[in-house]
């Protein structure tokens, strides 16, 4: 019971963080100046057409608590990256590894032997699904966190949305994976 008590807790703190950022004092352009003398968008109001459209797509709640506070004051490329490492945080969690990237995906998904299998692993269809997942989390890492980690990108708020919801979706499949067993040494 008290576990219930202690992971509903959780998951409440997860849902009004990622929600705060909706009722926080905007800070004065002043404060917000780059050096190139540009100045950030103002955050998004409760009610924006944007927000309401990522509140409606993005349904992971810890998927949610990396990235709508930054999705709401319009740093998208920050919440694309936030949100790569939220899979990430949540392969190492389901497989019980601690590689990054590139190689904790294959680690994770590999078609052969993998820690974590998203189906039952017996027809060639299901292989390739297997690797298939592994190969869309690489891809994201790739293409998407890294890129982002070592350099300024400009998202634009629909490009931004569009990963995160297919982040969702990729955090989704890993949570009903199976963690599969070590062999057993005769």
């Amino acid at each position: 019971m008290a576990e219930k008590n202690l992971q509903f807790a959780a998951d409440l703190a997860n849902r009004l963080a990622s929600e705060v950022a909706e009722f926080a004092v905007p800070q004065r352009p002043e404060d917000d100046s780059a050096a190139d003398g540009s100045v950030a968008s103002p955050p998004l109001s409760p009610r924006d057409e944007l927000l309401v459209e990522y509140d409606r797509r993005i349904t992971d709640d810890d998927l949610r608590a990396a990235t709508r506070s930054r999705f709401v004051s319009t740093h998208y490329a920050d919440a694309v990256e936030s949100g790569v490492k939220a899979l990430n945080d949540c392969v190492r969690k389901r497989s019980g590894l601690s590689e990054d990237g590139d190689a904790l995906m294959t680690a994770a998904f590999s078609a052969n032997s993998p820690k974590l299998r998203i189906n039952k692993g017996r027809s060639k269809s299901d292989e390739s699904a297997q690797r298939g997942h592994m190969h869309l989390c690489q891809g994201a890492v790739g293409a998407w966190r890294n890129p982002r980690a070592h350099s300024l990108v400009d998202d634009s708020p629909d490009r931004a949305l569009m990963m995160l919801e297919t982040l969702n979706d990729l955090i989704r499949v890993t949570k009903y994976a199976v963690r599969t067993r070590k062999p057993r040494k005769p």
